[in-house]
């Protein structure tokens, strides 16, 4: 059962799993094939648990289109099908753009809970959520200089092979390895982890913003945990490392991207309310959630990739 609403599944997924109990499970998008591999079923989200001694296993499916108008009464049919033939004992139907009026009766008569997702405004949840806006403080290093040391006992042969390394390859070159992760780094990409390592060394530009200059000096003691330059002599180890170069603060104001209401179509019940703020970190977007269970009233953060 297909619909173009990655980021309504996601968001839904979401609200159930703060809901569910530990002991419950939550998945999405679950394909479920015949013996001969055909695909069958594709389900939004699938939900499994035991109450007592009674496992319970039921189905949400989300619909997002906008441009189709109501949920017809034919999708209703189409879930009472599909709880039937894969014994669901309860199906929920979400849709952005609510409900035709027959598939309201129609519903009610065949025990499909539906429910909505709906915009809301920043006035709606001033009573909860003061912030209008996110300071977002972005760190960042621009490396001037380095100065790479190994053991001081290194053969003079090792020691010219690492300076000949140094100087054929450009700034860009990934010539450090991690004894710990096997990954290789840019001497840079050193210097932005050993500053952010360093306690204490943003608080002068952290949140107003800007630029300092600085010298760091970083030791790499451990015998698990260093760099190593691969030579055609072997892996070389760098003992220290001499950064001068400066670090930077961004600050960027996020404002809310979006405020969703979550509720049960039939009894008017707002199950959750949403604020999200969506911004980006090293090339990857990110979603920062705060979302207010209403029964509770208790509010749960969220941090993560979106969907859409």
């Amino acid at each position: 059962m297909s619909n173009t609403g990655k980021f309504l599944e996601s968001f839904v997924n979401r609200i159930e799993k703060i809901l569910l109990p530990d002991s419950f499970t939550i998945s999405s998008n679950e394909k479920v094939f015949k013996d001969d591999g055909t695909q069958i079923a594709e389900f939004d989200i699938e939900i499994e648990g035991k109450v007592g001694t009674t496992n319970f296993k039921w189905l949400i499916e989300c619909r997002d289109r906008p441009t189709q108008g109501p949920a017809p009464g034919s999708w209703i049919e189409q879930l009472v099908g599909r709880r039937d033939r894969f014994k669901f004992d309860k199906v929920i139907a979400v849709s952005t753009t609510g409900f035709a009026e027959g598939a309201k009766e129609y519903a009610k008569d065949a025990g499909i809970e539906i429910r909505t997702v709906t915009e809301a405004n920043i006035d709606q949840i001033n009573d909860w959520f003061l912030l209008k806006n996110m300071s977002l403080c972005k760190r960042g290093v621009v490396l001037e200089h380095a100065t790479l040391l190994v053991d001081k006992n290194e053969p003079k042969e090792r020691q010219e092979a690492l300076n000949k390394i140094l100087v054929d390859n450009s700034p860009e070159s990934k010539i450090l390895m991690s004894t710990e992760t096997g990954k290789r780094i840019t001497v840079a990409t050193a210097f932005a982890l050993a500053a952010s390592d360093t306690k204490g060394l943003y608080d002068e530009i952290i949140p107003q913003g800007g630029a300092i200059k600085v010298n760091l000096h970083v030791t790499y003691p451990q015998d698990d945990s260093h760099y190593v330059v691969e030579s055609s002599l072997g892996n070389i180890r760098i003992r220290e490392i001499l950064f001068q170069g400066e670090l930077t603060v961004a600050v960027e104001e996020i404002p809310i991207m979006t405020i969703k209401k979550y509720g049960s179509l039939i009894s008017g019940e707002v199950i959750a309310t949403t604020a999200s703020f969506n911004f980006e970190t090293n090339g990857k977007s990110q979603e920062l959630s705060f979302n207010k269970i209403e029964q509770t009233g208790e509010i749960h953060v969220v941090a993560g990739t979106p969907k859409q």
